[in-house]
């Protein structure tokens, strides 16, 4: 009788068992999920520095006169009363839905076809909760071109992989 040779793993292999799951997609997924991956961390960070700086803007020697230029070029520019709430606002919704686009790509990872369609989703969501919560002024003057190339090509991949898995499902 033979006892099992038992492999002791980390806490942090444990859970990228759980996250990644135990079988490795083809190459296309994973520079795909890799690429999507590098994007979100990009669009992620921005929104937390954003949240970051909002919330210890009361921590700011002469937080005062920051506040109240955040006032004026709200008031004046973008029609928001209270700018520096609606940026952290805006900013706690933008995680929240960077979250879910984290949790797509985790799908994507592990051949899941919903997450072809929750990807597309939050990056459409983050473009039209921007709207709503600061306007269209502040979308077109404040966020970076770069960043709507961003979107806009990770959007329009991951919308042709919808296709593509969607096609490939209904013939097995």
């Amino acid at each position: 009788m033979a006892l099992e040779k038992i492999v002791k793993t980390t806490l942090f292999q444990r859970f990228r068992h759980l996250v990644m799951g135990s079988e490795k997609p083809n190459l296309l997924t994973r520079v795909s999920v890799i690429s999507g991956a590098i994007v979100w961390l990009y669009l992620f960070a921005w929104q937390l520095m954003t949240f970051i700086s909002m919330l210890l803007i009361g921590n700011v020697h002469q937080s005062g006169i920051i506040r109240s230029a955040f006032y004026d070029l709200g008031i004046e520019n973008y029609n928001l009363r209270d700018t520096v709430t609606s940026m952290k606002m805006h900013s706690m919704t933008q995680l929240v839905i960077y979250l879910i686009i984290l949790a797509s790509l985790i799908l994507i990872w592990r051949k899941r076809k919903i997450g072809f369609l929750i990807y597309v989703v939050g990056n459409v969501a983050s473009l039209f909760i921007t709207i709503v919560m600061l306007g269209w002024a502040y979308l077109l003057n404040e966020i970076p071109i770069f960043d709507f190339i961003l979107i806009a090509v990770s959007t329009l991949y991951f919308s042709i992989g919808i296709f593509l898995f969607y096609r490939k499902g209904k013939n097995e």
